[in-house]
């Protein structure tokens, strides 16, 4: 096959409302990725309206549109009856069917692993990068549920535990994000997967070292979607209250999509609340300011896949405190590039945050440290050789492709991917 020519290659996944987090993050990493080997198409179920039936608008027929996702070629699925998720693919099939027939290649990245469903109904042979498990995913979430939508989903939730089930047995080859990732699909299944390598997020570092000056610099900042529960942004608001009493010259950064009022409520009148400064959804631009900004990064979540925001601070050599949340196990090392503490133990996070904003020393170097630990750890050539080493599992053949593009582009990957084949 030359050079010249690209296979078709469609990507599973999920879209959110809100058009940024560690799904689209992953996804447009894969779309780089896929796009020096392949044709890539982004393929997601919709909600919207316009294409999705809808009982509100006596609208009993669903369409697929092609449309662009941050940038990429997509293709959307208009649902059928939204609030019954075990339906959610097995109603919409012929569409997934039609929308897919001229693909040979599947490749499927999403924080569960659900939207894989329609491969397996297809008899379609497919490798898939996961983040998390199904509860896991949908703990925390449900908690704010009106009480109609909370009977409907305890109804689902054996049926989605069982479609899980069979879409992480019929896979041809998983990815999982973090160790903790792995242990909880093994959980899952009731056995361990041979077939499965963990990979992480790729990251490149962004500064050679961060210099602290403890007289000048006490800025925490914090990213993420801060509207989710599983984000714990109540832990976060107490742990910077406890950090302002002692240093009262700190300020909080918090990126993203705010946290609901009635959660914000709680802290306005403390006089921390006047040194938190909340920036909104921003472009890489400013994440790039209010990094270069910040001294320590905090992490205060019930639950992550990877938690990718950790991986982005390092790579400033910003040192990372966070609860020990599941991912994060896999880029802190105690005392090295930061700190693990307990879910909610407000006091560990207040007296470690404070050990390193209070000693330029030791910011030092948890700041080398962390530099290091990126550029060994989580190089992109590293992440794309365990692309395509699980892609060659499932598709023997696209191990020529990979070969013909790498020996005439990048020997370095080259060789990454043949050290791994060892596998």
């Amino acid at each position: 096959m030359s050079v010249g020519y690209k296979p078709k290659i469609a990507i599973l996944t999920i879209r959110n409302s809100y058009n940024y987090g560690g799904v689209l993050t992953c996804v447009k990493q894969v779309y780089k990725f896929c796009e020096k080997y392949f044709d890539p198409t982004v393929f997601y179920l919709s909600f919207d309206k316009n294409i999705s039936a809808n009982l509100k608008s006596l609208k009993f027929s669903s369409q697929t549109r092609k449309t662009k996702y941050s940038g990429m070629n997509a293709v959307e699925i208009g649902s059928k009856w939204a609030f019954w998720e075990p339906g959610h693919y097995s109603y919409t099939l012929s569409f997934w069917e039609k929308v897919l027939e001229e693909y040979d290649y599947f490749f499927v990245e999403s924080g569960s692993c659900i939207c894989a469903y329609p491969l397996v109904e297809l008899n379609k042979k497919f490798a898939m990068w996961v983040a998390a498990a199904y509860q896991d995913d949908r703990e925390k979430r449900i908690e704010n549920l009106s009480s109609f939508r909370l009977l409907i989903e305890k109804i689902a939730y054996s049926k989605m535990l069982k479609l899980e089930k069979l879409i992480l047995d019929k896979a041809d080859f998983i990815w999982a994000l973090s160790k903790d990732t792995k242990l909880r699909i093994d959980q899952v299944l009731g056995r361990v997967r041979e077939d499965l390598l963990i990979c992480n997020f790729p990251v490149q570092k962004k500064i050679d070292l961060k210099i602290f000056d403890q007289n000048k610099e006490k800025n925490i900042i914090v990213v993420g979607r801060f509207s989710d529960p599983r984000k714990n942004p109540e832990m976060l608001f107490r742990v910077f209250d406890k950090i302002y009493s002692q240093m009262n010259d700190a300020k909080l950064f918090v990126v993203g999509m705010k946290p609901d009022e009635k959660v914000l409520e709680k802290f306005k009148k403390l006089k921390s609340y006047k040194n938190i400064i909340f920036t909104g959804v921003i472009n890489s631009k400013d994440f790039e300011f209010y990094y270069k900004k910040s001294s320590l990064m905090i992490l205060t979540s019930y639950q992550e896949g990877l938690g990718i925001v950790g991986l982005d601070a390092l790579s400033y050599g910003i040192p990372v405190v966070a609860t020990d949340c599941g991912g994060t196990r896999d880029y802190i090392v105690n005392g090295q590039n930061g700190f693990l503490v307990k879910i909610n133990d407000d006091e560990d996070m207040v007296k470690k945050s404070i050990q390193i904003l209070s000693s330029p020393d030791l910011h030092k170097k948890m700041s080398e440290f962390a530099i290091r630990f990126i550029e060994q750890h989580f190089s992109e050539e590293k992440i794309y050789s365990i692309f395509k080493l699980g892609l060659c599992k499932v598709y023997p053949e696209l191990k020529k492709i990979f070969e013909e593009y790498d020996n005439s582009d990048n020997l370095k990957d080259k060789k990454v991917f043949e050290r791994l084949s060892s596998f």
